[in-house]
Order: structure tokens, then sequence, then C-alpha cells
């Protein structure tokens, strides 16, 4: 117990701390998004939540542009090449070479493309929409069988639940920071 309470203790005092000073950095400490000049551009562009496209860019790449999977998805939001060049001609982005998935901008507005598309296929279901961008439509389809919504349990590839889970957990820690943040009426 008191353990805790020196825990709580701590961020209260850290809490106090940012109120006073008014500190944009120890927010950016707390609540890192790299890239958040484009991720708000997009999100705007999409109307989809940045803080929802921050934390899968957290969970897949670390923020890492140069990011590359075992099963070859690239950069920050782990495109796989295919998906990249289908939407890329969608998008009508000239010239593109897999490689452009690299560079944030391109690798950020396509992932952006995409969760747009999922939305539309599955609405307001985030763990399908999750699911479909890790693990593929064709399995989500088949995983939901008449279903309303996907429940994380009826997910039966591990890597996706485990997806899935994370980048929920991120997104609820990205949206309670910026709460907290708001409530403090510090600027976001």
């Amino acid at each position: 117990m008191k353990v805790k309470y020196q825990i709580t203790l701590v961020f209260t005092v850290l809490i106090g701390l940012l109120v006073l000073i008014n500190i944009s950095y120890f927010w950016n400490i707390l609540n890192p998004i790299f890239y958040r000049d484009i991720i708000n551009k997009n999100a705007s562009k999409y109307k989809i939540d940045p803080l929802l496209v921050a934390a899968i860019i957290q969970v897949e790449s670390k923020y890492l542009p140069k990011a590359q999977s075992p099963v070859g998805a690239i950069g920050l939001m782990q495109i796989m090449p295919v998906t990249g060049s289908e939407i890329a001609a969608k998008l009508k982005i000239n010239n593109f070479q897999p490689r452009d998935l690299y560079i944030p901008e391109i690798n950020i507005e396509i992932g952006f493309y995409y969760l747009s598309e999922l939305r539309k296929e599955y609405g307001d279901d985030l763990v399908a929409i999750l699911a479909s961008y890790n693990a593929g439509r064709t399995n989500v389809k088949a995983w939901k069988a008449g279903s309303a919504k996907l429940e994380i349990n009826q997910i039966p590839f591990k890597e996706t639940r485990k997806f899935t889970k994370s980048v929920l957990t991120t997104y609820g820690y990205l949206r309670a920071m910026q709460n907290i943040k708001q409530m403090l009426t510090l600027k976001i």
C-alpha cells in the first residue's frame, strides 16, 4: 500500500508541476506523438481521430519511419507494398514505388486512406477495423460470421489479438492524457 501511495503522490506532484510550469515539453514526454502535423492534416481530411492513428503508429513501428516487418510491411504504419501500390494509384501518387512507404507523409496518408476504407466497411466497430488493418478483410469477415461487432476473443490469430489490444490500450492512454491536458487548460 505504501508503494501505491508513493506512486500516486509522485504522479500528483508531477501533474501539479505541469500546471504551474505550463510547458508543452513535459506533455510531450507524457504524450509522445511524433509527426503530429502530418497526422493532424490527414485526420482532418479523412475524419479519423488523430490519436487512433498515433496509437497505431506507436504499436506498429514505435515511430520509426524505416521500420520493416518480417513479412514485408513498411514504414510508420506498416503498410504492405501491394496495399501501398493500390492505394497510391487511387490517391494519384505519381511514380509510386514501395520504397516510398518509408516517407512519413506518404505512409501516413496511405494508412489514413486505408483506415477510412475499413471504417466505411465496419462502421464504428473499432475492433473489426483494427483486426482487419492487421490481418486483412477476408479474415475479419470470417471471424465476424454474422456478429454485429467483432469481439477481441473472436480473433483466432494471437498476433492480431495482441495488436488490437495494444492499439486500444495505447489509444486509451493517449485520450486520457489529452483529457487531462484539456482539463488543465493547456494547449495541445
